[in-house]
């Protein structure tokens, strides 16, 4: 039987074919969310947010890493003493964007964080892009690798000839 006839007698037969990689429904809303709430609590100052989202074997980068952070226990070291140390009074998500690839999903975006200045206005603080890969895990979405780095840095080294 030809192919052509083949997904004929299937259509016809109340079938359908998907394309690999598609048999899940997107859901960018579902990996935003995750990591909106850990954001939401780290501008409070608690770290916890993002720790309760990493999976065991999470792995981490960031500017202020001489390399890369491996495993939930490191993070909690590295992060979990910052709680109550900073605050940031609002934060904007620009152009998250998630690729989901089965069980995996691939957030990346941008973020401003603002600070209130002493006559009300606001300014931004810093400017980062971020990309968290997503494992789901026994129904929830845990954070496997993130990423940090500043948007845009001015570079204080002479350039690579």
């Amino acid at each position: 039987m030809s192919a052509f006839r083949l997904t004929l007698a299937l259509v016809a037969g109340g079938f359908t074919i998907a394309p690999a990689g598609h048999a899940q429904e997107v859901r960018p809303d579902e990996v935003i969310a995750v990591e909106r709430a850990a954001l939401d609590r780290w501008g409070r100052g608690d770290p916890q947010g993002f720790l309760d989202t990493y999976a065991s074997e999470v792995t981490y980068f960031d500017p202020g890493q001489d390399r890369r952070v491996d495993g939930l226990d490191a993070m909690k070291q590295l992060i979990g003493p910052l709680a109550g140390k900073f605050k940031v009074d609002r934060y904007e998500m620009v152009n998250p964007k998630v690729q989901r690839h089965g069980d995996i999903a691939v957030l990346t975006y941008n973020i401003v964080n603002y600070r209130k200045q002493p006559d009300g206005s606001e300014k931004a603080a810093s400017r980062w892009n971020s990309t968290a890969v997503f494992r789901l895990i026994g129904g929830r979405w845990r954070t496997i690798h993130s990423h940090w780095s500043f948007t845009k840095p001015e570079l204080n080294q002479a350039p690579i000839q």
